[in-house]
């Protein structure tokens, strides 16, 4: 799935062209505001501005400014559960951990908009919580196939996923490739840690 700059672009030319907005291109027009601008600086007027449309018209597609952030973090959950799936598929081990890494930094480095809205959202609203199980399953998987056990995945998880992100900002170094050889050591090992 494109996510892109020149696919919102696709979205915004169709609306412009036809004279009708849906629910997608709200949404992902308001992602990548929020990529482009920041995700504090997301408001309904600059969606609607972006759109060309008076305010008011947004409210036919979304409740409010908190139904369409869920809306960003749900597509940012969607986009990056695609990728990560088409990373792994035909990787185990240290092949699929380094994919998956790649996945995540290079997504947090395109969509910080989306990225923080994936962090805000709440962990309680259940098509939160299917999407990020969809996400995890592959992840899971990678980490299963080191030989982890149930009770160390979800740790494992964390952590990788703590880690990784926190190379995301850094674009003039890539720490990346040692950060995964770190993860294979600690996992080809067995001395991956159990949760008290």
């Amino acid at each position: 799935m494109s996510t892109g700059p020149a696919t919102a672009r696709r979205v915004r030319a169709r609306a412009s062209s036809s004279g009708f907005v849906d629910r997608e291109t709200v949404i992902r027009t308001a992602a990548e505001l929020a990529d482009r601008d920041g995700w504090r600086a997301l408001t309904m007027s600059q969606v609607a501005k972006e759109l060309d449309r008076h305010v008011s018209t947004l409210y036919a597609h979304v409740d409010s400014l908190a139904d369409l952030q869920r809306e960003v973090g749900l597509l940012g959950l969607d986009e990056l559960a695609d990728a990560v799936w088409r990373a792994v598929l035909g990787k185990v081990r240290g092949d699929a951990l380094a994919a998956i890494a790649e996945v995540y930094v290079d997504y947090a480095r395109r969509h910080p908009g989306r990225g923080v809205a994936m962090r805000e959202a709440d962990q309680s609203d259940p098509d939160v919580v299917a999407r990020g199980l969809r996400l995890a399953e592959p992840i899971w998987a990678t980490f299963r196939s080191f030989g982890v056990d149930e009770d160390r995945v979800l740790t494992a998880h964390h952590v990788f996923s703590a880690t990784i992100l926190g190379l995301a900002p850094r674009p003039d170094r890539d720490d990346l490739p040692q950060a995964v050889a770190l993860f294979v050591l600690a996992l080809e090992s067995g001395q991956w840690p159990v949760p008290s």
